[in-house]
């Protein structure tokens, strides 16, 4: 249930108050806050202060200022305010045509000590307005509450005057102005679904509630759980691109090779028949055992080598199909870091993924 609960002048942040309190379609109590407490704990609370306790301004800030609004909120007030905006609580409303602003200015250590001690007794309201800024806005209004005039709706003005103020001021009211003295706090209720709220910056309430433990347990089982999958998905995807890499050497090898019998070691046996045909241990055999160490340790698994050739004094020439650009150049930096002189050309996409030729010179 809806309650809203009134702190009227003089509001001392230690001293004693006079409040009013009342619940939707309910009877307005007056009494102290021992009783407001009793009764109003465990309801959804909006405070009411007093418009004594902060100044209402009006103010322009320069078209489409976006992140730097706060900024020229700030200029525009240092000349009207000797106050240090630093210990200020400037609460603001919503812009109108994107450069008019409304706001409230109230001492952050008042309302800090007002919060508290009402914290103390149970209370923590949910909303907190200007009482002034709580009269509805159809027409420039002045209501008579808590042996003062509150003067507000539609009018430009948001403050509270005495009787003596009220003779003083004479013609700088709106000539507009609807005097009424009947009971204020229907219309203080209805008017504060609009007002502005005090609850900003370092006031503002937090906006959701906190998981439960079982909840925060099971989020970081059900985290763990999804990063040990990817794991295991991305070395089964790993090996696989291995085996596949491992088949395109061996197709190759078959290729090239006459005769080449069953394989059992395949650079071991590319030794052997380097030594048979004459040629050095260090040869094509080491070359191609090499480039294979490096082409693993560099990433080789992410692509597939469907053509490679060697020529002396040149190197090797693989054309190698992979899924993106990025796979491919990936495996060229790899290969690079390797300390190898690695080109690439001959780029070409297709519905299988993308293929480029690789050189690596000797």
């Amino acid at each position: 249930m809806q309650a809203w609960l009134h702190l009227s002048p003089p509001a001392p942040a230690d001293g004693d108050w006079s409040l009013c309190w009342w619940r939707a379609n309910g009877a307005v109590i007056q009494g102290d806050l021992e009783q407001a407490a009793r009764d109003l704990a465990g309801l959804d609370l909006t405070l009411l202060l007093p418009a004594e306790a902060a100044s209402h301004h009006r103010i322009e800030v320069p078209a489409r200022s976006g992140r730097w609004l706060r900024q020229a909120i700030h200029s525009a007030l240092e000349e009207r305010l000797l106050d240090n905006l630093d210990d200020m609580l400037l609460a603001r409303g919503p812009l109108q045509q994107r450069r008019h602003c409304r706001l409230f200015v109230v001492r952050r250590d008042w309302l800090r000590q007002v919060l508290a001690r009402l914290a103390k007794h149970g209370l923590a309201p949910g909303r907190i307005h200007i009482d002034a800024d709580c009269l509805p806005g159809e027409r420039a209004l002045a209501v008579r509450c808590a042996g003062r005039w509150l003067i507000g709706g539609a009018a430009p003005l948001r403050l509270a005057v005495d009787d003596q103020q009220r003779s003083d001021l004479g013609a700088r009211l709106p000539d507009d102005l609807q005097w009424c003295e009947e009971a204020p706090w229907p219309l203080l209720a209805e008017g504060s679904r609009h007002a502005i709220d005090l609850r900003q910056d370092e006031f503002a309430r937090a906006s959701g509630r906190r998981l439960p433990w079982r909840v925060l347990v099971l989020l970081a089982a059900l985290g763990v759980a999804a990063q040990l999958g990817q794991d295991i998905a991305h070395r089964l995807m790993l090996e696989q691109r291995a085996h596949e890499l491992a088949q395109a050497n061996l197709a190759v090898w078959q290729l090239h090779a006459p005769d080449p019998g069953p394989v059992v070691d395949l650079p071991r046996q590319v030794r052997a028949r380097m030594q048979q045909a004459g040629q050095p241990h260090l040869g094509l055999a080491h070359g191609l055992d090499s480039l294979a160490r490096l082409w693993k340790s560099s990433g080789g698994a992410i692509a597939q080598v469907d053509r490679l050739d060697y020529q002396a004094g040149e190197g090797w020439s693989l054309r190698v199909r992979a899924p993106a650009f990025a796979d491919l150049e990936r495996l060229r930096e790899g290969l690079v870091r390797q300390g190898l002189i690695v080109l690439s050309d001959s780029a070409v996409r297709d519905s299988d993924g993308v293929s480029a030729r690789l050189q690596i010179k000797d």
